[in-house]
């Protein structure tokens, strides 16, 4: 099994983790980040959420790809740079507990979630990974743990320890916190798309978010959920399984391709002015 980065092809990562269907984990993903109280506080201060609440999640999925995926200066470049930003995100929850981003348990957590969107997703869209792929999948992806700063050792030793902690983490340290909240409200209406796309883009999300999330969490956070809404996401599912058997994966994967390649951090539906530096 690989032990360096970047990932290359036969890795299991090489075929999770660039099938476009991922897209549907964004909105789960990032509120499951958000619903950390340490990590909705950073976010608050250091991010632009207010304009472009998917912003951080961007220019993390951006620098995920490009570690995992691109050249292999360019994949250590990433993780540096990563680093420096991270150094300065640091202050006090509302509550008053103090936080850093370079903390390894806040670290674990965000990694945490991306790979969980990762699998569950890929899994619902194509099916079971048979038990020993699943570890494979998960003892690579330890690889992007560690170059995003969680130090060796905190990562569950397996895919059955991960999935412990993901639970224990969902029971006792997410709620609902205000940025999670007005993360909702805002994706709504995606800031910076024109109106009826921004629209339609809200509602893809809400329909993930209430698929993906656990039940607790998403009627705290007040996701809608329905019958309809349920048919949507197989819709959306069914849509993915169809286009994977017509589209060859060589072209399926050309979209994680460019962003990999390209040199900019990756900013979508921004209402802002861009960041020289991404934000946390």
């Amino acid at each position: 099994m690989r032990d360096t980065l970047p990932f290359r092809r036969g890795d299991v990562s090489w075929t999770v983790g660039r099938e476009p269907v991922l897209g549907l984990a964004a909105a789960p993903t990032l509120l499951l980040q958000v619903c950390h109280p340490l990590v909705a506080a950073g976010v608050a201060r250091y991010s632009e959420f207010e304009s472009d609440p998917f912003a951080r999640l961007w220019r993390t999925l951006d620098v995920q790809l490009k570690l995992a995926y691109a050249r292999p200066e360019v994949s250590r470049r990433q993780a540096e740079r990563l680093r420096r930003v991270h150094e300065r995100v640091r202050g006090f929850s509302d509550e008053g507990i103090p936080y850093r981003a370079l903390d390894p348990e806040l670290l674990l957590w965000v990694w945490a979630t991306l790979v969980h969107g990762q699998i569950t997703v890929f899994e619902l869209a194509f099916g079971r990974l048979r038990e020993d792929v699943r570890e494979t999948f998960y003892q690579e992806q330890k690889l992007i743990a560690h170059a995003c700063g969680v130090p060796e050792g905190y990562c569950p030793d397996s895919y059955a320890g991960f999935r412990r902690y993901f639970d224990r983490v969902l029971r006792t340290e997410l709620r609902a916190t205000p940025t999670a909240l007005r993360v909702i409200e805002l994706g709504r209406s995606a800031p910076g798309l024109p109106r009826p796309l921004g629209a339609a883009y809200g509602q893809v999300n809400l329909v993930a978010a209430g698929a993906l999330l656990p039940r607790g969490l998403r009627d705290a956070l007040g996701v809608p959920w329905s019958p309809r809404r349920e048919r949507a996401f197989q819709a959306m599912l069914s849509a993915n399984r169809a286009a994977a058997r017509l589209i060859p994966a060589a072209i399926r994967h050309r979209p994680a391709d460019h962003l990999v390649n390209r040199d900019g951090p990756l900013r979508l539906f921004a209402a802002g002015k861009a960041l020289a530096e991404p934000r946390a």
